[in-house]
């Protein structure tokens, strides 16, 4: 069955600055079909949000001596409170601050036993603030008590089937996918889906929430000072599966080069379908060249018995790059506290953040911050966010800011 009507989203008077190029109000083409809405939104700008972030504190960075105040490799938690939850992937511990950015306390240590972490990749809240973090060597979720010392785990070194990914909890579930650090094949050469899974928080699996299917990845095959080296390569400006939880456990994913998002009820149900042009843009030789150009120019991985001088990997890598057709509009994706959607669009720079938009979870476009300087890395707490930097020495730092709308 397909119902088709107009929705109109007033525009805001607080929201809309006189000079503004976008209309009074935007008009989205909301057409049901077999009990799923699709919201299509038009490329015409739309309400410009005169939101700021203001700078509350800064976490570390070269001129701090302190070792409760140094990380490397950071990821990032908040909870309702303001509590600033820093996983420090470098000495495989959580570092936690108050919301002035003050030091609390610190969780975890390295090593393959209770309460210990030998390659953390993300940080997580759970119920209670317990904190949740993935860890890629020893193949298990580790779960801190936010409060005492206590953990627990779910996986292990036996679990062989634990593909450690991001996690995510809301619902009384959590969320991870089943991907794989390189990219798999099946029998027959096909790339195998990335399915995105809830979970009971015992570990129990309840439902696959969506399946993304990878552009097909590329075999490389060449000697490295004698050391046969293979690597599989996923396509240049291929998209992302990208996924956010609200917090009644719906899932929102994005996984198109063009600017699709999905609404997707715990079940793996879709609930609502968000559209908005214009189309993703095709990839031009200017774009190949420039991956080819960063791949030159990463370091080459640490691999035993890999000669120290190992720029022919890079090299290699980069003569031997394929790419996809177009670049993806979508680069980021979260949600925040109040459930409202943020999304990062490219509109001509591959992977640059050049407009936020921000949804409710009925579809409706708020608004959108224009030019914005950076995607914000957490959003948490009473209207707060943080962001990963790095000083003029190089060295990581957080900036914690308050969100005035």
């Amino acid at each position: 069955m397909r119902t088709s009507i107009l929705l109109l989203l007033a525009c805001a008077t607080a929201a809309c600055g006189a000079d503004s190029p976008a209309r009074d109000s935007l008009v989205a083409v909301v057409d049901t079909v077999d009990g799923v809405e699709h919201l299509s939104y038009p490329a015409d700008p739309a309400s410009p949000l005169a939101w700021r972030f203001d700078t509350l504190a800064v976490i570390g960075g070269a001129a701090v001596d302190d070792e409760n105040y140094q990380f490397q490799n950071a990821r990032l938690a908040g909870n309702a409170q303001g509590h600033l939850f820093v996983l420090d992937g470098q000495g495989k511990r959580i570092l936690r601050y108050d919301e002035r950015g003050s030091f609390v306390q610190s969780y975890g240590r390295e090593g393959g036993g209770p309460g210990e972490l030998r390659m953390p990749i993300s940080i997580a809240l759970g119920p209670g603030d317990s904190l949740w973090v993935p860890d890629m060597m020893n193949r298990r979720i580790t779960i801190f008590d936010p409060v005492g010392a206590g953990s627990r785990i779910i996986g292990g070194a036996a679990d062989r089937g634990m593909n450690v990914s991001d996690v995510s909890l809301a619902g009384g579930s959590y969320y991870r996918t089943a991907e794989a650090f390189v990219p798999r094949a099946s029998a027959d050469g096909e790339e195998l889906p990335v399915p995105l899974v809830r979970y009971a928080l015992d570990g129990t699996a309840l439902d696959t929430v969506w399946r993304h299917q990878p552009l097909p990845s590329n075999e490389v095959r060449f000697e490295l000072g004698g050391m046969p080296i293979t690597r599989r390569m996923r396509p240049a400006y291929a998209p992302a599966l990208r996924w956010a939880v609200l917090s009644d456990g719906r899932v929102v994913v994005s996984d198109s080069a063009n600017y699709v998002l999905h609404i997707i009820l715990p079940e793996g149900t879709i609930e609502r379908t968000i559209r908005r042009g214009p189309p993703a843009r095709p990839v031009t030789e200017a774009d190949r060249e420039a991956a080819r150009e960063r791949e030159r120019n990463l370091p080459p991985p640490r691999l035993p018995g890999m000669p120290a001088d190992a720029q022919e990997f890079r090299n290699k890598g980069a003569e031997n790059m394929t790419f996809a057709d177009v670049i993806p509009r979508i680069t980021n994706l979260t949600v925040d506290p109040k459930d409202r959607i943020w999304v990062g669009v490219s509109m001509e720079k591959p992977g640059v953040t050049e407009r936020i938009d921000i949804y409710d979870t009925a579809g409706r476009l708020l608004g959108e911050i224009r030019n914005p300087a950076f995607f914000p890395s957490l959003l948490y707490g009473p209207n707060l966010a943080a962001q990963i930097t790095k000083d003029e020495f190089d060295v990581e730092q957080v900036v914690v800011m308050r969100v005035v709308e």
